[in-house]
């Protein structure tokens, strides 16, 4: 069961990082790094402003953002679900996925389909976009008591199309770098480290219908006294696949543990192209002498120069008897060919984060987005090939998701639901808040609107709601917004208005705030935005205080033609 609420409403925030620059708008902070500062506290420089806000409105009530999907042809793809009230981690088994293209069109997909149990509690299911028109959820269910992993196919239209096997639920599922070329099921290596493949073609153009073009196997070297540790896949821009292996030094089994050439930890890489089925000879991009206590991938991705991988290495340091692990992230950078290029060192202060991800930009350089504890705020570091810093960009914890159009070099920030309980979506929230309950003597009201605002001709008004609801309520203060007494904070989002003395002077009563359509005008595009209807932003006033007086007296008040006198008895 669920309870239906407002229209959700979400503010979608775009700003360029292209080619090592940030553009500002005054929305939010930013700082301009030079190359090699060793600090992050440094004064921002001026910037051009071209950073866009937008807003969508979703239709159907009860709707949330879950995730989103950007497309390289500028499609953003927003997931939306229905909670499932009795259980927090769970949805309702409903998929809705909304397409908004660079030009404003927004296609809804609304899937007429009841996912399992298995799919939406806790939630197990995502979805991949195939060719053109057509995309593929991908979620568990049981059958005959057995979990699998199965891909259903629909396109725009929300029709179904097929349903597909894809193997066991650990089975790893990734489409390809060119979306035509279908995409790869890979499945869980066994333990001599090997993997199965299977390339499945990309939906046929009018029948929709998805078939497996090939399989065979990704195969760990065979190197004596070494053990396969772990595996990594990716794709590969041309369509292909790569995949990666993690070979350890198996000291138990060796004699020659005193040799300080051996190489304790390896990494090898095979490709697996489109045409031709069959991987490459895996080839030694990484080894070292070092008795690391463990090598991890964290992401590999597509640079100008290549592929470059973040490995994370953990390693125990003895000094003086004492000891201390720490992990430290590289780039481990090579190409296709298998060629060795470099491998570097993250600089610590970006990998000393609670958590981190790096990914490679187009027109080179790399973007890192630190995660912070307890809050969705988020930096964003823009660094050079070098891993010198650029530019930072700051996101605050209004924002509640994060994305990349990494094509153009576009971040996505998104902000949370607002402006419901005004029945207004520009606003994100009000001091005094909806039924607070305030001090008579506050001296302003705040409006704060989630894009940039200017101050316009209408008004602002207070009112006193009457005992009787059936009487016009008393108005007690207005002014227009473009008057003096208005102004607007350094934000450009807050809204300030001041309150007469006189306003709320009588205690433990109601009243309610009406703000006329036109208060204020967006920045960007001087349109009109909504107002607050009557009786809406409802807010009360406390009873005085009683004081504490003396202790009682009784006394008689005489009055004769001499004036007044009082005895006390």
């Amino acid at each position: 069961m669920f309870n239906l609420a407002k229209m959700l409403t979400i503010f979608i925030y775009l700003t360029s990082i292209c080619c090592f620059f940030v553009t500002s708008q005054n929305v939010l902070s930013r700082d301009i790094l030079p190359q090699n500062v060793s600090s992050l506290n440094t004064s921002p420089q001026d910037i051009s402003p071209q950073d866009i806000w937008y807003i969508y409105e979703e239709p159907i009530e009860g709707l949330k953002l879950h995730d989103t999907l950007t497309l390289k042809d500028g499609t953003l793809m927003i997931w939306m679900t229905l909670d499932d009230e009795e259980d927090p981690s769970c949805i309702l088994p409903y998929f809705y996925l909304r397409l908004i293209k660079r030009t404003g069109r927004i296609t809804y997909i609304n899937l007429n389909y009841t996912f399992p149990l298995e799919a939406v509690c806790p939630i197990d299911m995502t979805f991949i976009p195939l060719s053109y028109n057509y995309i593929m959820v991908i979620y568990v269910k049981s059958n005959n008591g057995v979990k699998g992993k199965y891909g259903l196919i629909i396109n725009y239209d929300s029709e179904i199309i097929s349903e597909i096997y894809l193997g066991n639920v650990n089975d790893d599922i990734i489409i390809s770098g060119r979306l035509e070329k279908g995409f790869i099921r890979i499945e869980e290596y066994d333990k001599k480290g090997i993997t199965a493949w299977h390339w499945f073609s990309a939906p046929d153009i009018t029948t929709g219908k998805v078939v497996e073009l090939e399989s065979g196997e990704f195969s760990v070297p065979n190197l004596l006294s070494y053990t396969f540790v772990n595996s990594f896949n990716f794709n590969l821009i041309d369509g292909g696949f790569g995949y990666a292996y993690i070979l350890k030094y198996d000291e138990m089994g060796s004699l020659a543990t005193n040799d300080p050439n051996i190489q304790y930890w390896k990494i090898y890489v095979s490709f697996l192209r489109e045409g031709t089925y069959s991987p490459t000879t895996p080839s030694l991009v990484y080894q070292t002498t070092t008795k690391l206590n463990s090598l991890a991938f964290k992401s590999c991705f597509y640079n100008i120069a290549g592929y470059i991988c973040i490995v994370s290495l953990n390693n125990t340091i003895t000094n003086k008897d004492q000891s201390r692990t720490e992990v430290n992230y590289y780039q481990l950078e090579f190409l296709t060919t298998g060629s060795f290029v470099q491998f570097g060192m993250v600089p610590k202060v970006i990998s000393n984060a609670d958590d981190f991800d790096l990914s490679s930009l187009v027109y080179g350089g790399f973007l890192v987005k630190k995660k912070n504890t307890n809050t969705t705020a988020r930096n964003f570091y823009v660094l050079d090939n070098n891993g010198n810093y650029k530019t930072k960009v700051s996101f605050g914890p209004e924002f509640v998701h994060y994305n990349m159009f990494k094509r153009n070099g576009t971040l996505l920030g998104i902000k949370k639901q607002t402006g419901a309980e005004y029945d207004n979506p520009a606003i994100e929230s009000t001091k005094p808040a909806i039924n607070e309950v305030i001090d008579p003597l506050i001296n302003e009201i705040t409006i704060k609107y989630g894009i940039p605002v200017r101050l316009s001709t209408a008004n602002v008004s207070i009112f006193q709601l009457n005992d009787d609801p059936h009487k016009p309520s008393l108005l007690r203060q207005t002014i227009a917004g473009d008057s003096e007494l208005c102004t607007i904070g350094s934000d450009n989002h807050t809204v300030h208005i001041p309150i007469f003395s006189s306003t709320f002077n009588q205690p433990n009563s109601s009243y309610h705030v009406v703000v006329d359509n036109n208060f204020v005008i967006s920045q960007e595009r001087n349109e009109p935005l909504l107002g607050i209807n009557e009786k809406t932003w409802i807010i009360s006033t406390k009873p005085f205080k009683t004081g504490q007086h003396s202790v009682s007296v009784t006394g008689l008040l005489r009055l004769n033609e001499e004036g007044r006198q009082m005895n006390s008895k």
